[in-house]
């Protein structure tokens, strides 16, 4: 009966360790100012989910933090095209 009691405890906080970190990776509102391209090493698309009710564009810095933008602001679409157009340049010089 322990055994069922320990097992049963210890999904129960993998599922809340779950939603946690899910709720995390939410951007819940964006960065105003603008970023130089230059410290930024790459981007992911938020899309409105359940748990995240705000699209967005995460973008990855070089110091490794996680900066939130608004999708439809000017300065968000320069800075993907310049992260593709990085991107593109590493595949280029590597063939």
């Amino acid at each position: 009966m322990a055994y069922l009691k320990t097992c049963s405890l210890s999904v129960l906080i993998l599922i809340a360790f779950l939603v946690e970190t899910d709720a995390v990776r939410c951007c819940l509102r964006y960065r105003r100012r603008p970023l130089d391209c230059r410290y930024l090493k790459g981007f992911d698309i938020q899309k409105m989910t359940g748990s995240c009710d705000l699209a967005a564009i995460i973008f990855h810095t070089k110091n490794g933090k996680l900066v939130c933008a608004d999708p439809e602001q000017h300065w968000t679409q320069d800075r993907v095209e310049c992260l593709r157009m990085k991107a593109a340049e590493v595949k280029t010089d590597g063939f």
